[in-house]
């Protein structure tokens, strides 16, 4: 069974200790309304107040959210995923098909098919299943033509006229803590698997990004190498 986040309990205990004093402050108040009690009120108001906010809010406000899980737990969501994961990815190399798959937020289910236009991260949006790593999956975002420079690899700048030296793929990790479950066949919209994410990591549902190419071990087995991380590009792209 899924349990919610220690911060999360703490935060309904603070409530209901707001809430009972808030109790005992009317109580005492109405018994002497002389009584210096209103400070003492408004304050436990404010935490009651502040406190439902966070708990109802928590993730869209401050971009965080998931479940917790038991050592035990943890095991057989990660196992069970990882052959669900493994099965489908088999598949696709076999049948030579195409590997798309469906990101879709778990907190923003209603927004799917028709997402409404708002800043930051779509609630769903199509990726590559490119393969899988020991803590989840991998997924592609999209080629780029790179350039190499002396402090590292940056974009290629195709509005300045440049030609890239080499081409890589912007893939990210997603943990399977951070994938409820996975509907293989899809829906009526998209024929595609459909990946349920939580967005745990400030509103994104990867652990990391990084930018890598294909490397072929024969005998039809491959893997991502990593060129450079995303933040060393967007680096490195300041010094033209």
């Amino acid at each position: 069974m899924q349990r919610l986040p220690i911060r999360t309990h703490v935060v309904v205990a603070i409530e209901l200790l707001a809430g009972l004093a808030t109790l005992v402050l009317v109580a005492l108040w109405l018994r002497e309304p002389k009584g210096p009690y209103e400070p003492y009120l408004a304050s436990a108001g404010a935490v009651f107040a502040v406190t439902e906010i966070y708990r109802r809010y928590e993730g869209r406000l401050f971009k965080t959210e998931g479940v917790e899980r038991t050592p035990s737990e943890r095991v057989r969501h990660h196992e069970a995923l990882r052959v669900q994961f493994r099965e489908e990815i088999d598949r696709c190399r076999a049948e030579d098909l195409r590997k798309d798959v469906i990101i879709r937020h778990v907190n923003r289910l209603d927004d799917y098919p028709n997402a409404k236009e708002r800043p930051g991260i779509s609630p769903w949006f199509k990726v590559g299943l490119l393969d899988t790593y020991h803590k989840g999956i991998i997924v592609g975002l999209g080629w780029h033509g790179m350039i190499d420079t002396p402090q590292g690899p940056r974009l290629a700048d195709y509005a300045k006229g440049e030609k890239s030296e080499f081409t890589t793929m912007l893939t990210g990790e997603i943990p399977y803590d951070f994938i409820e479950s996975m509907n293989v066949r899809g829906d009526e919209y998209y024929y595609l698997p459909h990946i349920f994410c939580h967005f745990a990591n400030r509103g994104e549902p990867y652990e990391r990004l990084f930018y890598a190419v294909k490397q072929d071990m024969r005998h039809g087995h491959h893997y991502w190498k990593e060129i450079a991380s995303y933040d060393e590009v967007k680096r490195n792209g300041r010094h033209v």
